[in-house]
């Protein structure tokens, strides 16, 4: 779960443009687009979810909610929506939750390659780096995790992500930390940006609920 610390810092990092907005297949509401995942017919006929909103086609917006997906599913929402017929394979939601994990760790991956991510609690706990973010390990010490989010005063932090996931970025078998640092450049804010909607919609799609 995500929390956020420091509003004004936020608030002075964000852009003042308006996020592209797109309406939800299944509720009808109109939403910031990174909240939705965008979803395209395959030339085989098979219902694919476009991570990177760069597949051709017509594409049907629904919420990163588990729920409304289920129900987009269940009530042939995307057939009708897109206009043809769909198939959908029985676990096809696990397999989403699959594939949004896999995406989120790539981007993790990424961002430590570039010197944006740093991992392990001795290293945090220097307070030598400025953090934008910090992401928890589900297997940490709740009160460790409480005396270093008052020593890295991060803007936000999300809290019971995979240990392992972080281990397998690191070289590891299992980290309780990692801290996103905090950069005025646009290309790092974008990272960072774009590393915050990978987690909502993997957290709406695991969880059935949206966690911004």
């Amino acid at each position: 779960m995500a929390t956020s610390h420091h509003a004004s810092k936020d608030t002075h990092r964000s852009t003042h443009t308006s996020a592209p907005q797109r309406k939800c297949a299944v509720t009808g509401q109109v939403t910031e687009k990174s909240g939705l995942i965008r979803f395209v017919v395959s030339p085989d006929g098979q219902l694919v979810a476009d991570l990177n909103e760069k597949l051709g086609g017509r594409g049907a917006y629904v919420s990163a909610n588990r729920q409304c997906l289920q129900k987009a599913v269940s009530a042939n929402k995307f057939g009708r929506y897109l206009k043809q017929t769909v198939s959908i394979s029985d676990d096809f939601l696990d397999q989403l939750e699959d594939r949004l994990a896999e995406h989120l760790i790539s981007r993790l991956s990424l961002m430590r390659k570039a010197g944006m991510l740093v991992t392990g609690g001795g290293k945090l706990r220097s307070g030598q780096t400025a953090l934008a973010g910090l992401l928890i390990g589900d297997d940490a010490s709740p009160r460790e995790a409480r005396q270093l989010i008052g020593v890295c005063q991060p803007d936000w932090v999300e809290t019971n992500v995979p240990a392992v996931w972080l281990g397998r970025i690191s070289g590891s078998f299992s980290v309780a930390y990692a801290g996103v640092t905090r950069s005025a450049a646009p290309p790092q804010q974008r990272m960072e940006a774009l590393l915050r909607v990978d987690l909502m919609r993997w957290r709406g799609v695991a969880n059935g609920e949206n966690t911004t």
